[in-house]
């Protein structure tokens, strides 16, 4: 592992890499609401394999993410259908993810340091329900295994996941949005 030391004297590990794609004109409405597609996690074996639940931290990270821009995220229905897809770079490269979702973020290690980290993609999609396609996907990859507590990693992948959906408008409440 890493520490916060070793962290600062060498920031490529921090690096992320980010590719947003959206329908012209994307963007979701005042009262839209997101909901879980349908087996919504596709996690690698790679990822499986770890001592914590990584389902539940994307699965919190993610509606948490959203709610942090004040969209509603509910159990059954809502305006987009989100799903994801997590793999290792051994277990889906940069020419795979272009292949398989359009676009891959390519993530480079640059350093000698950086090479014996493993790198981790996440891709996210919005899906509309009325015509099953995809309305925004983005994908985001960076060096994994930098953490070694549970609070790390929750707060670690809760950034990533707000710097994937940073060109999500946040909506404004009403209550932010009346003259005072």
């Amino acid at each position: 592992m890493v520490n916060a030391a070793e962290l600062a004297r060498n920031p490529e590990l921090a690096r992320s890499s980010v590719v947003v794609v959206a329908q012209p004109g994307f963007k979701p409405g005042q009262n839209s609401g997101f909901f879980w597609a349908e087996n919504h996690a596709d996690i690698s074996p790679g990822f499986r394999r770890a001592g914590f639940n990584v389902q539940s931290l994307l699965d919190q990270a993610i509606s948490g993410a959203l709610m942090s821009k004040h969209y509603a995220f509910k159990a059954a229905q809502g305006e987009l259908r989100v799903r994801y897809h997590l793999s290792l770079h051994t277990e889906m490269d940069d020419t795979a993810l272009a292949m398989q979702y359009g676009l891959a973020p390519g993530l480079r290690a640059n350093s000698e340091l950086a090479k014996k980290f493993q790198r981790g993609t996440l891709v996210v999609d919005f899906i509309q329900p009325s015509s099953q396609g995809v309305v925004w996907r983005g994908a985001i990859s960076v060096f994994i295994g930098l953490e070694d507590t549970d609070t790390g990693r929750e707060k670690r992948v809760a950034a990533v996941v707000n710097e994937l959906f940073s060109s999500i408008p946040e909506i404004k409440s009403a209550a932010h949005g009346q003259a005072h």
